[in-house]
């Protein structure tokens, strides 16, 4: 197919391109009650629907190398062909400056539109597959879902886009207004299309559906977060409502509903978080020793997602932690080996072990004799009413190099050792080392045979 504008196709500023993105919208829904509602942290329809929102379908259009994109919203069970989208995106959004040369979509968005590269080879327009490494087509899609989230009235005490027209009017003036006011700095792409010439669309109406919607569009609901506690806000600047993630600010004029999930005061998802991010073996293999997943772990140590009990129950098990049923807080009841890391992991789970630096010792064991492990010094620290645990840090790391720099609340520096108590404990750490069920085994049997040995450090310091 030949395009009729005089261009050189190895310049890009002699080439109008566009991308097409259409997927399930992840930050815009609608609720039977209060319209149009926005989502800032991302969840997947399944869990939202306990908020009677429904999903949305977004369809953008976006040029690249420059801050310009169009959006339009319609609900899911009522798609819009894609001959239509591009009809309104090109008659009405000045700033696309109508009908361009290339069209990229992605591949399922092409393997579902058979038709489209027909009906846009009519129009001189060349339909372009985006590869799976195409940096800009998936800044398109990421920055066009984004532009969704913000297509509110931006005028304080305004009338909030309750409809989806309403809303799609909205997003095309924002459109219109972004490509309307001078860019703050130079960019000498947006000043080329600012200065091309409007095209017609020269499309046929559409009226006919045009492509097979699949799973392909919310495909993206595989990296996000179980949706957890959320509530519904207004808010005073716009009028928007928005599912939040955290409680707003009370209120009189505000729309609040919350609804909410066990374990408000749970604390073990941040003293787990503090113990996993230093445990030897990695959240993998921590995860599956426990029935979940590595992603399942993670959300729950980041209060995204529940873990059921019996899960949680093993992952106390072998963290040693135990619920104190008076105050109703985690506390650790057996002592284990961790590896710093990184310098606030490391000091984040020794003040936990340590209760704070309320210490009977804390030392740096070194052999009294022959010389010591050349890859990891071994940190060992005993709480009050505790058992010793072992801190292992790589030498030549930046935990290393802030070991005498108070890293380490009440870190009382090198104590020689007996040379064979110094391999027991090299012993004992590569033991820890090897699966998660092992270390809080490991870490016992040390004590076991060297209680005494511990009991006179005590004495000594």
């Amino acid at each position: 197919m030949t395009i009729v504008d005089e261009h050189d196709e190895d310049d890009p500023m002699s080439v109008r391109e566009h991308h097409l993105v259409v997927a399930t919208a992840k930050h815009v829904f609608l609720h039977r009650e209060y319209g149009v509602v926005f989502v800032r942290e991302a969840a997947s329809r399944e869990d939202l629907a306990a908020y009677d929102l429904s999903p949305l379908l977004i369809y953008g259009l976006s040029v690249p190398g420059i801050s310009l994109r169009w959006v339009m919203l319609t609900p899911v069970d009522s798609p819009a062909s894609i001959v239509s989208v591009l009809g309104k995106a090109w008659t009405r959004a000045d700033g696309l400056r109508g009908r361009p040369d290339v069209l990229k979509v992605s591949r399922h968005l092409a393997a579902s539109a058979t038709a489209l590269l027909q009906t846009l080879a009519a129009s001189d327009i060349r339909l372009v597959v985006a590869e799976g490494s195409d940096k800009a087509f998936s800044a398109s899609v990421r920055r066009c879902q984004e532009d969704a989230m913000w297509t509110s009235l931006p005028r304080k005490r305004a009338t909030p886009s309750a409809t989806l027209d309403q809303l799609n009017r909205c997003a095309t003036n924002r459109h219109d207004h972004s490509f309307q006011t001078p860019p703050s700095r130079v960019n000498a792409r947006m000043e080329w299309w600012r200065n091309l010439p409007p095209r017609a669309a020269d499309l046929p109406p559409g009226n006919e559906i045009d492509w097979r919607p699949g799973a392909w569009l919310h495909a993206w609901e595989k990296g996000v977060a179980p949706a957890g506690r959320r509530y519904f806000h207004r808010d005073t600047f716009d009028g928007a409502v928005w599912l939040l993630t955290s409680p707003p600010v009370a209120d009189d004029d505000e729309l609040q509903e919350t609804i909410f999930a066990d374990h408000e005061t749970d604390d073990l998802p941040e003293l787990a978080r503090a113990l996993v991010r230093c445990w030897p073996t990695s959240p993998g293999e921590l995860s599956r020793c426990i029935g979940s997943t590595a992603r399942s772990l993670e959300w729950f140590l980041d209060r995204k997602a529940a873990l059921d009990q019996q899960q949680r129950n093993q992952l106390c098990e072998l963290l040693g932690l135990e619920l104190d049923p008076d105050f109703r807080t985690y506390e650790t009841c057996a002592s284990c080996v961790l590896i710093a890391r990184t310098s606030n992991v490391a000091k984040e789970a020794y003040e936990f072990l340590s209760h704070g630096g309320d210490l009977v010792f804390s030392i740096e064991a070194l052999p009294a004799s022959g010389r010591p492990d050349p890859s990891w010094r071994y940190l060992m620290f005993q709480a009050y009413g505790g058992a010793p645990n072992i801190m292992l840090v790589a030498r030549g790391s930046g935990v290393d190099a802030k070991l005498s720099q108070n890293l380490f609340i009440n870190f009382q520096g090198a104590k020689p050792i007996r040379l064979a108590l110094y391999r027991d404990i090299v012993r004992t750490c590569a033991k820890a080392c090897r699966d998660s069920r092992s270390n809080i085994r490991a870490m016992k049997e040390l004590n076991d045979r060297h209680v005494n040995f511990f009991a006179d450090i005590a004495s000594e310091i």
